[in-house]
């Protein structure tokens, strides 16, 4: 298990991602830690699968560059999951979830040493563009009457 990515973990990371090996996934687990193993046998069928095979790429790329596209992958892992479980939220509840997920930084910015971009307020980001379309409660497009003069 891998704790983070740097210094002696990243060479054990790299060591178990041996592309003569089976098809390997890397796992995120509850309590921060991170897994190399095989993919699971029963995976309920409801929960996103991390990405596969993320050994068999190691040796034919620079190993920075292999890091960081295994980084990809695990964000898009860990959003998807994200999004699973925050389908069953109401509104409130996942606008908080994806703050405190804006507010860490990404699996990608921390293993390529980027610093997350902070949002700067503009002067249109608390308004609705004029432009979207309203919809009434039965999901139909709502006139406006201004935009009709």
């Amino acid at each position: 298990m891998l704790s983070c990515c740097f210094g002696s973990d990243v060479d054990d990371f790299y060591s178990q991602c041996d592309p003569d090996k089976e098809n390997l996934c890397l796992y995120g687990h509850p309590n921060e830690a991170w897994e190399v193993a095989l993919p699971a046998e029963e995976v309920p069928s409801e929960l996103p699968e991390p990405a596969l095979g993320i050994n068999f790429a190691r040796d034919g790329m620079n190993k920075k560059d292999w890091l960081s596209l295994v980084a990809v992958h695990s964000d898009c892992w860990l959003l998807s999951v994200a999004f699973y479980f925050g389908a069953r939220l109401n509104r409130n509840e996942r606008k908080r979830l994806f703050s405190m997920m804006n507010d860490l930084p990404t699996v990608f910015e921390v293993v390529t040493g980027q610093k997350p971009v902070k949002d700067k307020p503009t002067v249109e980001s608390g308004s609705k563009s004029r432009n979207s379309t309203k919809r009434s409660i039965d999901g139909q497009p709502r006139s406006n009457p201004k935009l009709a003069e």
